[in-house]
């Protein structure tokens, strides 16, 4: 069994207490090898380890073992692999962050490291209680770091079992480079404060080089722009050093501060950032006639590059775990027609499913789960994959039996824990928009939140989702040849397309509810708020209706035309764009409303053209999003009308606008 190495307990006690104590350890080993064969190592760690070989950076790691919200721990990890160049003597350094610092860490809830060695197949070696390890005493914490501190000397390390599985990773190492700031202050005890202006946001770690003759405390105040995205962090120092913070956050920007603790002399030399991003190999461009179309997209396609790292992220500021499946579709299709390389979306989609079988086809956000068939049928469609889908079969098993239990006595859902997540938008009784500012609380304000809504705001995306899933879930069965399960999606989506017509489709209004106004069936939760009286027509429900081919053919444009004539802007955020947006074309009324409705993001570029807001300019919420970014892939299926007919473009279908 592999086993992790870790510190010296009799040692270093006080940095193995507990897994929740912050640490940076380094490790380090030598090796005198075959000179002629190359060298292939595979290496992890809880939580995250720097790499450095014969003194040079090598790779940062491990990629992550993609979690829900609920999950704290994995029973997989993931190998990363390195090929080096045949080397005689080989000098190992390693700096390994013993706990998360942010959410999408989360695997290991042990600190620990772990290396193996092989060359011409075989395994030369791996790590034990050879090596030797110390902590660094001036990582004080993930925000704090003390540089006068008097370093640890060495001691050999211990070993445990590592108990889980391991796996190589099947994706690209990250892509790093400098970059400089366009514009930078000169920063001195006579000038104690300023600034480096970055000309975008990027998923960086921080790099502070610093000059001084005594003891001196810079303060660093990364940010998107101002106010948006903060992360402080401190150094102290009685020596000239070059400082690289050891949590990537987004930026945009660094104020500095320097406050003399003794110094008489002291600046900041230097300032750059170190970007960490999932490598671009191929790019594809978009430009037209419209200036302002053309600087969405930028803004856009610069967004998903710095969401992309060894998974997708909701965001750099946030670095969720992958859990916010809407947001990894909806990349996943930007990627394709930008910078085209499926392995990443690959990779995320089998975690998915990974999660859906371990906890017997739950995640937290409820509708996101209904989106990974979706999200696999698109992949499969594009790359002609079908070994992913033959790996997903459980996933898609648990994720239909699961919801097949939620379905109540009027063949509508009724019994989920929750309907969430439908857009983030708060709205009132009588369904007028909420005060924006509470829109990134749970609570604590009046009015209904479509991120966890009550039924009548819920249950009718939540039914229409399972539809479209149930129809992609029929066409993935039909891939890995399935037909009992073929059988029984259709009827299963046939009974919940007859119960949505029936139950929620206002033939009067010609209009589809946003859900019944009856009593919840199951009792009530943080998540699941009682239910309102009222009834709500909700724009959302009535773009999928049409959108998922639920409602009548004949009502499908009166349906949509009616949404878009009186949708204000703060009804739907960028990210239901994406539905409402390709709605419009299956309906053949982009042309009318589509590129005036993408024009609506010029508020959000005008506030913040350096990333993607998370919302509509005047809500709170991150600019480094790219949930939103939906018109990079729309602007380009839109008008080029590509249509894939059969699977990895064999067959095309053009309709170009």
């Amino acid at each position: 069994m592999p086993r992790w190495i870790w510190l010296d307990k009799e040692k270093f006690g006080e940095y193995t207490a507990s897994n929740d104590k912050f640490c940076m350890a380094e490790f380090c080993a030598e090796y005198e090898l075959d000179k002629n064969a190359p060298i292939v190592l595979n290496v992890c760690a809880g939580s995250r380890y720097l790499l450095y070989i014969n003194g040079k950076f090598v790779g940062r790691g491990p990629v992550s073992a993609g979690l829900d919200y609920f999950e704290e721990k994995a029973s997989l990890l993931y190998l990363d692999e390195y090929t080096l160049e045949p080397s005689k003597h080989l000098e190992i350094k390693a700096i390994v962050t013993s706990v998360p610092t942010v959410m999408c860490e989360r695997g290991s809830s042990e600190p620990g490291f772990f290396m193996q060695i092989w060359q011409n197949g075989e395994l030369v070696s791996q790590t034990d209680e050879s090596w030797l390890s110390r902590p660094l005493a001036e990582r004080i914490d993930v925000t704090s770091t003390d540089y006068t501190k008097k370093p640890f000397d060495f001691a050999p390390s211990r070993s445990y079992d590592m108990n889980y599985e391991l796996e190589i990773s099947p994706i690209e190492h990250l892509f790093e480079e400098c970059i400089l700031p366009t514009k930078i202050d000169k920063i001195s005890l006579n000038n104690s404060t300023g600034y480096a202006i970055f000309d975008k946001i990027y998923s960086a770690y921080p790099e502070i080089s610093v000059k001084c003759d005594g003891r001196v405390r810079v303060l660093i105040e990364c940010a998107e722009i101002d106010g948006t995205g903060v992360f402080t962090e401190e150094l102290v120092t009685d020596k000239s050093v070059i400082h690289t913070s050891p949590r990537m956050r987004a930026v945009g920007q660094i104020k500095l501060t320097l406050e003399p603790l003794g110094a008489s002399y002291a600046e900041i030399d230097g300032v750059k950032i170190i970007n960490s991003i999932y490598p671009v190999k191929n790019e594809a461009g978009f430009d037209s006639s419209d200036e302002l179309l053309n600087k969405i997209y930028d803004v856009c396609v610069h967004t998903l590059k710095i969401c992309r790292r060894d998974l997708h992220l909701d965001s750099p500021t946030h670095q969720e775990p992958l859990a916010c499946t809407g947001d990894y579709y909806i990349q996943s299709l930007m990627e394709s027609v930008n910078m085209y390389d499926p392995k990443l979306s690959a990779f995320d989609i089998l975690r998915t499913a990974r999660i859906l079988e371990r906890n017997d086809g739950v995640m937290f956000h409820i509708s996101y789960s209904l989106l990974f068939p979706v999200w696999l049928h698109d992949y499969y469609l594009r790359t002609g994959d079908a070994s992913l889908v033959y790996e997903c079969q459980w996933a898609l098993d648990k994720l239909l039996k699961r919801f097949e239990g939620y379905i109540g006595e009027n063949g509508l859902i009724e019994l989920a824990p929750s309907y969430m997540f439908v857009d983030w938008i708060l709205i009132d009784e009588n369904g007028n928009n909420t005060d924006p500012a509470n829109m990134m609380k749970h609570g604590g304000f009046n009015g209904f939140s479509l991120h966890h809504p009550p039924k009548a705001l819920g249950q009718s995306v939540l039914c229409m989702l399972y539809y479209n899933a149930l129809i992609k879930c029929t066409e993935l069965y039909e891939v890995i040849l399935e037909p009992e399960a073929i059988g029984a999606c259709f009827d299963k989506a046939r009974d919940i397309l007859d119960a949505i017509n029936a139950n929620l489709f206002d033939k009067e209004k010609g209009l589809y509810l946003g859900g019944l106004n009856t009593p919840n069936q199951i009792p009530s939760s943080e998540w699941l708020p009682e239910n309102t009286s009222s009834r709500f027509y909700l724009k959302q429900a009535n773009v999928l209706a049409v959108l998922f081919d639920i409602a009548p053919r004949e009502n499908r444009a009166k349906i949509l035309e009616y949404v878009v004539e009186n949708l204000k802007k703060d009804e739907m955020q960028p990210y239901f764009y994406f539905f409402l947006l390709e709605a419009l074309i299956k309906t053949d009324l982009f042309g009318k409303y589509g590129l005036d409705l993408i024009r609506r993001y010029k508020g959000m570029i005008e506030k913040c053209d350096k990333g993607l807001c998370e919302a509509w300019e005047h809500f709170p919420g991150d600019c480094s999003h790219a949930w939103g970014g939906a018109p990079a892939y729309i602007l380009k299926k839109a008008i080029s009308g590509i249509e894939i007919v059969e699977p990895a473009y064999k067959r095309i279908r053009l309709n170009p606008r």
